[in-house]
């Protein structure tokens, strides 16, 4: 046995070296593919979290347009089946109201004054209710309201259409509710 020397591997030890290589690889990846979600769910939360500005300052431009007794009207008692809704950019600068019959999400996008938000970018859904266990209105001094943001809410569908001026131009569909996350941010308007 000494004369005959031993030249490579037997085809059992390479398939085995392979496969143990193959389980590496793929727990690797594995790891690397989770750290990467992980990493995008942690960045739309911290979004969501900053949204407390662009809602408060929409909801001051409200408060401009339709005064504070307006305002106070539109925002509905909490756990009431329509709340006040806006809608927020994925990036969390900018809020805008998506309800009612001028919702100022829906202007047109090269709008000087105040841009809509193309539903392709609507990521942030925001539903705003009055906090009904502080007292509001003029004699408090403020409107104590509830935010909850949920995301995903609209996901494009499609690629985007180079200057396109109308809200709707571009499809977007509606992120199943099981899929969404959430947070709720409280806020005071004061008048």
């Amino acid at each position: 046995m000494s004369l005959i020397a031993r030249r490579g591997f037997a085809l059992i030890e390479v398939v085995m070296a392979l496969g143990v290589l193959a389980l590496a690889v793929i727990s690797l990846l594995a790891f690397l593919a989770s750290a990467a979600g992980a990493e995008g769910e942690m960045a739309d939360a911290q979004a969501a979290a900053s949204l407390g500005g662009p809602v408060q300052a929409e909801l001051e431009r409200l408060q401009a347009e339709l005064g504070f007794d307006g305002l106070a009207a539109a925002v509905p008692p909490a756990g009431s089946p329509a709340p006040l809704r806006l809608v927020a950019t994925r990036d969390g600068r900018r809020a805008l109201r998506a309800d009612g019959a001028a919702a100022a999400a829906d202007r047109p996008l090269n709008d000087p004054t105040l841009p809509g938000i193309a539903r392709r970018d609507r990521y942030f859904l925001v539903e705003i209710t009055r906090q009904l266990d502080l007292p509001d209105g003029p004699a408090a001094g403020f409107v104590a309201v509830s935010a909850m943001v949920r995301w995903p809410y609209l996901l494009p569908a499609g690629p985007a259409t180079p200057g396109a001026t109308a809200a709707d131009a571009d499809g977007a569909r509606e992120a199943p509710e099981p899929l969404r996350s959430w947070l709720v941010l409280n806020l005071a308007v004061p008048p």
